[in-house]
């Protein structure tokens, strides 16, 4: 009896099987790196101002949260974009011939830039893809901080990073906001094709 095609070994047929990305993933990373960014932006809303004086204040309104918050945000940060450079690297590569994408890619570059803002390293291009390179890449993770001239720290939606390419060091900026809408814009593009 011969087996039926149905059992015949998946890997002989006609067609290409890239890597499958999940859009929904996708979109989730990237809105878990945003609500990460953004609660760290709502802490210092939870700081109780009333004990002006003290030398050390230690007055937050939910303290236990604030501070789960503040030890984890980072890695959480690392993890999310780290995926998420990932996959749209994968997405990126299958959609290198794509005459569409190219041009998305470009209406998007225009309406998105900067991705990157260089400290130093010569020649890095300004693109998501870019960007996407150095989290994968970097030796230093570093979310910026500020407090406004007032208060507790907050991320400020800027990531810098640094890395050594051969034996050329490279410092960069990474505008998160700027990545994370264009990492969403790009699988939503695919999904209307």
């Amino acid at each position: 009896m011969t087996p039926s095609k149905s059992f015949s070994n998946p890997y002989h047929h006609p067609f290409l099987k890239p890597v499958v990305v999940d859009f929904e993933e996708v979109a989730e990373l990237a809105q878990n790196c945003f609500e990460i960014i953004f609660a760290s932006q709502s802490i210092p809303s939870l700081w109780v101002d009333d004990l002006e004086g003290l030398e050390e204040r230690n007055d937050w309104a939910f303290p236990t949260l604030v501070h789960r918050h503040l030890q984890t945000a980072e890695g959480r940060l690392s993890r999310a974009l780290v995926k998420l450079a990932i996959l749209y690297r994968v997405l990126d590569d299958q959609l290198a011939d794509d005459e569409n994408y190219k041009e998305f890619q470009t209406s998007q570059q225009t309406l998105l830039e900067p991705f990157l803002v260089i400290y130093e390293g010569g020649a890095i291009p300004d693109t998501l893809r870019e960007a996407c390179n150095k989290i994968i890449h970097c030796e230093d993770f570093r979310p910026v901080y500020d407090n406004g001239g007032e208060g507790p720290f907050y991320m400020d939606s800027t990531l810098e990073l640094e890395g050594t390419r051969g034996a050329k060091n490279w410092h960069v900026g990474v505008n998160l906001l700027n990545l994370l809408e264009g990492i969403v814009d790009t699988t939503n593009f695919l999904v209307s094709r």
